[in-house]
């Protein structure tokens, strides 16, 4: 095994550099009406502007005393103590104070991951067809499903009947590519690549405006 092995690296050191010269090894076909897609659309949809920022400052909040809690500890030499001590804290300062509850103004609980959602509801959270139909009009029908993109949520919370009320979400397009090399064990068998992709959207930010989306800046803007 180990000479097949040898064979195979011999064989990829003088062939790898020949396959890359003449345009074997490249990023899967990429159009440009595809590219141009994923630089246009690709990026963060915001449908409540309002909600997202109460969002985004208690979520700070959050991650601020998290800090300083962590920070507290940070000198206890004892790691058994330590842990003590993080866990009376977190639960004094962090889990029992009202003011980092992740509840928003209009009394509704949010959340900020959709795992969070799965492992309480033991379901998977989508985006309900209402709202993706916003996005897909935006973007246009023929371009959504011509190269679908993946849609994620970030910020959500649920109305009185438990339907997901989307509040920001990500439209991200991905390109496959290969990696040559040697990748694989004995066990799983020996491969010349492997398969990954690349996230080529755009850097856009939207957010709902008079019934439509608009572009307002890129994810870097001021809040």
């Amino acid at each position: 095994m180990k000479k097949v092995k040898f064979i195979v690296f011999i064989c990829l050191f003088i062939l790898l550099p020949l396959a890359y010269f003449n345009g074997f090894i490249r990023i899967s076909d990429l159009t440009s009406e595809q590219e141009s897609i994923a630089k246009k659309y690709g990026g963060v949809y915001v449908f409540d502007e309002k909600l997202e920022k109460e969002i985004d400052k208690r979520e700070e909040e959050r991650d601020k005393v998290n800090k300083e809690i962590l920070k507290e500890v940070s000198n206890i030499q004892d790691k058994e103590e330590q842990n003590k001590q993080l866990r009376l804290l977190l639960q004094e300062k962090f889990y029992d104070n009202p003011k980092l509850e992740r509840v928003l103004s209009n009394g509704k609980k949010y959340y900020v991951t959709t795992r969070d959602y799965g492992n309480e509801f033991k379901k998977k959270a989508e985006v309900p067809e209402i709202y993706l139909n916003k996005i897909i009009d935006f973007i246009g029908e023929d371009k959504f499903y011509k190269w679908q993109p993946f849609i994620s949520m970030s910020y959500f919370y649920l109305d009185d009947n438990k339907n997901i009320i989307p509040i920001k979400t990500g439209v991200n397009y991905y390109k496959g590519y290969k990696i040559f090399g040697l990748y694989g064990d004995e066990a799983s068998g020996i491969r010349l690549y492997k398969e990954t992709s690349i996230n080529i959207s755009g850097d856009n930010y939207f957010y709902f405006i008079d019934n439509k989306f608009q572009k307002i800046s890129n994810k870097d803007k001021d809040k």
